[in-house]
């Protein structure tokens, strides 16, 4: 009977730990190996820089600035000139326009106030600098989402490599559990152990199998290839940031932050807007110059100057209106740009304080709790070879290991999207010599 039993459980062990190498009883993600990745490896300013040159919004946002660029001239330049021909006084009893009084042919021009034309240009330059700021906010959106999507793939990827290696000590192990179990020291069931947890491994990898695709078809898309193309290695973290204090990165995010300049120009625009609406108040001009041909007498010139009232009665309360509805609208824009400040300096404390943190737990994971559960794991091997404790208590520690490693590359990852959230809310890349590696994980 126990011969029976033994080649019933020899079977199952066999099943389960070279489903990866037939690929006939479990699906095809049950690999045997940690797969490798195909093509070059991939740096992350590599992929910042493919994903800045080649993002579709990008490109549509950078083709609008020629033609906001083009506005400044067009408000500077004087309106087209009206050209009139007039027959003066035809009489009704003929069709002969030679007897009429005279012909008038005559030329205006519309020229506004004096300063008017340079404050329109001068709206339209903001208008300029207010493009030139939604294709900075939108690089640093892009960086952002590429060092989110690059760290969502390394984390991924080492996960599955993290679980290939816990499943070849398994294998190990289950090897000493056969052993144990022909010499009648173990029971059935601790021979058992090593497939199931071998089933949840392959669980495990097929969660972050999924996570990984999804990741690389983002990264993919950003730098604008299609979801579906190979991305190669990709090159480890540093763990370690030497950060200044919280109050001179928020100084940064005030001079640089792409949103907020935008907002102080939209501040400036509105004054622009503010002060050309004010000069509506100036009068303007009209030129008329001519010349007229008289059959029965001498042709004369014609000179004639047109002076508007801006001020009459009638029609001052709505440059009133307009001047009002300006300034509140001024009013309006620098409060929003005070509340933003006010954000972004709430925004970098809170991406400093998560990325010092991060940093702190990837370090001691990787000084303290990763020593210690490789000690504990190994000495529970030891011991379980010599009988003084059960295999349940082997697995619990190789778990344990398992999620320490776990732990520590969704720290690493952590600390990378706090430093992208950081670097997003300054509005400028740290600077290089800012990190320093202070463990090898390794490229994946």
């Amino acid at each position: 009977m126990r011969t029976r039993v033994s080649i019933v459980v020899f079977a199952l062990i066999a099943a389960g730990l070279s489903a990866g190498a037939s690929g006939q009883d479990l699906p095809h993600q049950h690999r045997e190996h940690a797969p490798t990745y195909e093509g070059p490896p991939l740096a992350l300013s590599d992929a910042i820089a493919e994903a800045l040159a080649r993002h579709p919004d990008l490109a549509a946002l950078r083709a609008q600035l020629p033609v906001v660029r083009a506005r400044p001239a067009q408000e500077r330049a004087l309106a087209p000139p009206m050209l009139e021909g007039t027959i003066w006084q035809w009489p009704i009893n003929t069709v002969n326009p030679w007897n009429t009084n005279m012909f008038m042919l005559t030329m205006s021009q519309e020229i506004p106030g004096r300063g008017k034309r340079d404050l329109r240009a001068a709206v339209a330059t903001k208008d300029i600098a207010l493009a030139e700021s939604d294709v900075a906010i939108r690089e640093r959106q892009i960086a952002n989402d590429v060092k989110q999507a690059y760290a969502s793939l390394f984390i991924a990827r080492k996960a599955i490599d993290v679980h290939f290696a816990s499943i070849d000590l398994l294998r190990q192990m289950a090897d000493a559990a056969q052993a144990k179990y022909t010499t009648g020291r173990i029971s059935q069931q601790d021979v058992l152990k090593p497939v199931l947890e071998l089933s949840r491994h392959h669980s495990d990898i097929l969660m972050f199998d999924e996570q990984a695709s999804l990741a690389a078809a983002r990264l993919n898309v950003l730098r604008g290839r299609p979801p579906d193309s190979e991305i190669g290695p990709l090159v480890a973290p540093d763990e370690k940031l030497l950060l200044p204090a919280s109050a001179e990165l928020q100084g940064l995010a005030i001079e640089h932050q792409p949103e907020l300049l935008k907002a102080r120009r939209e501040v400036e625009r509105a004054e622009a807007e503010l002060a050309s609406a004010r000069l509506d108040y100036k009068p303007d001009f009209n030129v008329q110059g001519g010349y007229l041909v008289m059959p029965n007498q001498t042709d004369a010139l014609l000179a004639q100057v047109g002076v508007s009232w801006p001020k009459a009665p009638w029609s001052r309360p709505k440059i009133d209106a307009h001047v009002a509805e300006l300034a509140a609208a001024t009013g309006a824009a620098r409060a929003r740009a005070s509340a933003l400040e006010n954000g972004i300096r709430l925004a970098v404390h809170e991406a400093y304080v998560r990325t010092m943190f991060a940093q702190e737990r990837a370090a001691l994971i990787r000084t303290t709790i990763l020593p210690q559960s490789q000690q504990t794991l190994d000495v529970s091997r030891v011991a379980y070879q010599a009988d003084r404790v059960d295999f349940q208590t082997v697995i619990d520690n190789q778990r344990t290991l398992l999620d320490a490693q776990l732990d520590y590359y969704r720290a690493l990852s952590e600390f990378e999207q706090a430093v992208a959230d950081l670097e997003r809310t300054i509005g400028a890349d740290l600077p290089a010599d800012a990190r320093r590696p202070a463990g090898q994980t390794g490229g994946n």
